[in-house]
């Protein structure tokens, strides 16, 4: 069982992905790229999970192009998470989510338009009083 912070980074940055692809290319073009994936056995739940694999058939299908919306969707889930995006559109954008997901982790960073998680892995123990 995956910790529901774990949980709550795959579900934001599938709503990320879907987002830029939206509001990047419309919604037309979004079903079309998740009809896509599922034909490739990438269901819209695992986009997060798999998204080596998004971006295989990403590029397989529209070359080096999709990179921008990989791209975006990077940066998006950076400012999902009140994170600086300081890395350039070259990077690797693989290390890129690695280092948010375990900063996510390490410092209990919340997403802005997040579902709703249990508040108590968020809470500290009370202080004693003296």
């Amino acid at each position: 069982m995956r910790p529901p912070i774990v949980e709550t980074f795959q579900t934001t940055m599938n709503r990320c992905f879907i987002t830029v692809v939206e509001d990047m290319l419309g919604r037309t073009v979004k079903d079309e790229i998740l009809q896509l994936l599922e034909r490739n056995g990438i269901r819209q739940s695992e986009i997060s999970s798999r998204f080596d694999d998004v971006v295989e058939v990403l590029t397989r299908s529209f070359g080096n192009p999709a990179r921008v919306l990989v791209y975006k969707t990077v940066t998006e889930l950076y400012k999902e998470y009140s994170q600086r995006a300081g890395f350039t559109f070259g990077e690797s954008l693989r290390d890129q989510i690695a280092l948010l997901k375990e900063r996510v982790i390490s410092d209990l960073l919340r997403p802005r338009h997040g579902p709703s998680i249990d508040d108590s892995i968020y809470i500290t123990s009370p202080k004693r009083e003296e």
